[in-house]
Order: structure tokens, then C-alpha cells, then sequence
């Protein structure tokens, strides 16, 4: 049952991570729209990076520590994004870079 639900979660992460990618770098004439999905985005691969390190086992330290610096690329971002006052497409690529991250940690850090 649980590996049903952990199943489910990431199915959902995943969807959400495309939705959110996909309309980031949809042209459109309004600003708050990128805004809005770029905040998003960025929570998203919070959320990723958090679920990532927090499942790991606690005597797994360099896995753990590797998981937490995903978040090094949304941190950039986010800055790029308000020394701009919007979101780059700088900015976008940095926070899409985080939560694949994320999603690969997943697979490839235990």
C-alpha cells in the first residue's frame, strides 16, 4: 500500500513539473502569469528537493547533503528573478534545474 501511494505522489510531481514547465515559457502578454507559475515552479522543487533528502536514511550523510544542494540552482534563480524584477528565462531554466534534480534523486541517490 505505501509504494502504491509514494507511486501516486511522484506521478503527480511529475505532472505537475511538466504543466508548470510548459507554461513558464508560454508567451503571453500578461507578466503575473510567468510570475505565478515561475513562484510555482520554485515551490515545487522545494517540494521535491524536501520529499528527496527527508526519505533518505539518516546514516546516508553525502546523499543527503547532495539532495539539499538541489536547491542551489532554484536559490540563483529566485535571485536573478527579483534583481530583475521578473522571471528570466535565466531564471526559469535555473528552476527547472532543481526539480529535475529533485526527480532524479529519486532514482539515483539511494
Amino acid at each position: 500500500m505505501a509504494l502504491s501511494s509514494l507511486l501516486i505522489l511522484e506521478v503527480v510531481i511529475v505532472f505537475s513539473f511538466a504543466v508548470t514547465s510548459i507554461f513558464m515559457f508560454l508567451p503571453k502578454k500578461e507578466k503575473t502569469v510567468h510570475k505565478i507559475f515561475f513562484a510555482l515552479a520554485v515551490m515545487l522543487g522545494i517540494l521535491v528537493t524536501v520529499i528527496d533528502a527527508t526519505s533518505l536514511p539518516s546514516n546516508y550523510v553525502s546523499q543527503i547533503i547532495i539532495a539539499w544542494l538541489g536547491l542551489v540552482p532554484s536559490a540563483i534563480g529566485v535571485i536573478i528573478a527579483v534583481a530583475k524584477g521578473r522571471p528570466t528565462a535565466v531564471s526559469k531554466l535555473l528552476v527547472m534545474i532543481t526539480s529535475v534534480l529533485g526527480a532524479l534523486g529519486y532514482f539515483f541517490l539511494v
